[in-house]
């Protein structure tokens, strides 16, 4: 019974032991993450920008074809054109205030 107790004991300690030497997570393996995570972020955004733009570019091209007087339709086509130019302008500055160069 005796021995049992002292079994108990020796594994009780060493397992407190080794909880104590356990080291915390470095922190530069976070800030290493953190860093990949946004460079990722400002890469996929310089692509969407990329794509919006073409797409923009693609409207323009469009609305030329569309009947010379000013209709609805037309004025409706060029609102959206400006909106998402505005969108594009936007998110180009932000990207600037994130990745300076």
């Amino acid at each position: 019974m005796k021995s049992l107790g002292v079994i108990m004991v020796l594994v009780l300690c060493s397992f407190f032991s080794s909880g104590a030497q356990e080291k915390p997570p470095a922190q530069s393996s976070n800030v290493e993450r953190k860093t990949s995570t946004q460079t990722a972020d400002v890469q996929a955004l310089r692509e969407d920008l990329a794509r919006m733009k073409a797409l923009v570019q693609q409207m323009q091209t469009n609305l030329a074809f569309v009947d010379t007087t000013q209709s609805p339709l037309k004025h409706q086509f060029q609102l959206q054109i400006d909106m998402w130019n505005i969108v594009i302008k936007d998110m180009e500055s932000r990207l600037a205030a994130a990745s300076p160069r």
